[in-house]
């Protein structure tokens, strides 16, 4: 995996970290907000809850995919820790929190996951900054900018 496509899945990585906060952050709003959302039973018959639940492992799944596709290949190219590491510790954070009872324990839950979310969206950024200043980047850089061009 090339630098270009692994500093894509780190923008990408950031905007799907991203969009979970606003899920969590939006719906733990509406909830609050208006809490006979969780009493009215019709939603519990037309399937929205499932399709909640469906999104957010979908989100959680690509959250996994992106941060293998672009932590991987930045530890390759910068030898940092830093990011995949945090980037782990957070995506263990909200799979703990998604895929066990946890998820429905109380509204501290949707913070919980919406910390973690944010910092993997630090984690994407701080790979994507050292992938674009790293000094194995900036040597190329300036190797180009010190060759003679055609006169």
């Amino acid at each position: 995996m090339g630098k270009k496509s692994s500093a894509l899945a780190d923008r990408f990585g950031m905007f799907v970290a991203l969009g979970c906060g606003v899920h969590c952050a939006g719906l733990s709003l509406a909830f609050a907000l208006y809490p006979t959302l969780w009493m009215k039973r019709k939603y519990w018959e037309m399937g929205l809850w499932q399709k909640l639940i469906w999104l957010e492992w979908s989100l959680l799944a690509a959250a996994w995919l992106l941060v293998l596709l672009a932590m991987l290949p930045g530890w390759w190219r910068h030898r940092r820790i830093g990011p995949g590491l945090l980037a782990l510790v957070s995506l263990l954070i909200m799979t703990a929190v998604i895929t066990t009872s946890l998820h429905f324990a109380s509204q501290w839950m949707s913070v919980v996951t919406l910390t973690a979310g944010v910092f993997l969206a630090c984690a994407h950024y701080w790979n994507y900054r050292l992938g674009c200043c790293s000094p194995a980047s900036l040597c190329s850089k300036t190797a180009e900018q010190s060759r003679p061009g055609p006169a």
